[in-house]
């Protein structure tokens, strides 16, 4: 058969799987079907039924649609259907069921609704967090003139007052000015324009792990399990590494000071059909970094990525704010989580086809 009328579907987020009209074979399913994972080696097609990837109990309930939806020569469309596969995976999907009397074939359509959930969720985070970032360098200019005050009005009174109960205090007034009038300054200093090339991801993160200091660190267990087919990555490979710094820094410190046997993963995987920003992306590199430390506190794991919120007692809350921006700028996205008593932070950075063609192997 030929299959080359069918490749406009490969474009399609819609997962699109085509059935023999006579016996359900399968017979071509568009690359969202095979991220999907409708059957484990999606080169090996021929003689598989539909029926055979699925659980009893879905495999019947889908048999039902077929055969009626082949009586009716019409149309099926089940919404909220819930659809276990072989392997025991579960999904809710919009699923429709038509079938092609002229070409004798079925047509299967499938929309995960757990992946429409998630661009919704993704664009609103990062409206949402836009919206705060904004707030953040508005509050941060209204500030920074006030604090140049104080610190003039510090110095004045120093002049004045020589004793050493007054210097003592004063000096922390100016000192503690210094360090807010610092803050105030990154917040609203604009960021310089990236220099894009092509980059080996895997050696980013050892700087990183250099940098860091987490190789120094003598009862810190450092874990990595890296994919070498991941493409060079196109992008600012200083800034990369600042962003990836700033959240490997966190996890050292988490895990160091709180494990009893503290542990540091680093995981670099090839990642498929994850959106960002309300946006789908077909193949993305994902690097996920993972520690054994207490995890972030429930009142602020909403709020990680705004700027002046922190979970240290000393903390600017501005590392986790710049990494944020520096993924974007790179057209990624980064996540928190936590499971299996880890800290896990997820980053997400699209791979064009640019990398995949032009670029070696990480």
């Amino acid at each position: 058969m030929d299959f080359s009328n069918f490749q406009a579907f490969d474009n399609l987020n819609t997962e699109i799987i085509i059935l023999d009209g006579d016996s359900f074979n399968l017979v071509w399913m568009n690359e969202a079907a095979k991220a999907a994972h409708w059957t484990g080696d999606s080169s090996k097609l021929k003689g598989k039924t539909i029926l055979s990837i699925l659980d009893e109990r879905t495999g019947d309930q889908i048999n039902q649609i077929l055969r009626k939806t082949k009586k009716n020569n019409g149309s099926v469309t089940k919404r909220d259907f819930e659809i276990v596969h072989k392997s025991g995976d579960a999904r809710t999907i919009d699923l429709t069921i038509t079938f092609s009397d002229k070409k004798n074939l079925v047509f299967i359509e499938a929309v995960n609704i757990d992946n429409l959930n998630k661009i919704i969720d993704s664009t609103r985070n990062f409206s949402t967090q836009k919206i705060a970032a904004g707030l953040a360098r508005t509050l941060a200019h209204e500030v920074k003139n006030p604090l140049s005050g104080i610190k003039g009005s510090a110095q004045i009174l120093k002049s004045k007052y020589e004793d050493d109960f007054s210097k003592k205090f004063l000096k922390i007034i100016e000192e503690e000015t210094d360090r807010l009038n610092e803050i105030v300054t990154r917040i609203l200093t604009p960021a310089k324009k990236p220099t894009f090339e092509y980059f080996n991801l895997h050696e980013a993160l050892q700087r990183v792990l250099a940098l860091s200091n987490a190789e120094s660190q003598d009862n810190l267990i450092i874990e990595r399990y890296y994919d070498p087919s991941i493409p060079e990555i196109y992008g600012d490979k200083n800034l990369f590494i600042q962003a990836l710094i700033n959240i490997t820094q966190n996890a050292v410190h988490a895990c160091t000071n709180f494990a009893e046997k503290p542990c540091l993963q680093i995981q670099t995987k090839i990642s498929y059909r994850q959106p960002i920003n309300g946006t789908v992306h077909n193949t993305l590199a994902e690097i996920i970094i993972r520690d054994n430390g207490p995890g972030v506190s429930s009142e602020i794991e909403d709020q990680i990525f705004f700027p002046m919120i922190s979970g240290k007692e000393n903390g600017s809350g501005i590392g986790l704010s710049i990494s944020q921006d520096i993924v974007r700028i790179h057209g990624g996205a980064i996540s928190f989580d936590r499971k299996d008593k880890l800290t896990i932070f997820s980053i997400l950075i699209p791979i064009s086809n640019n990398n995949i063609n032009g670029a070696k192997s990480a």
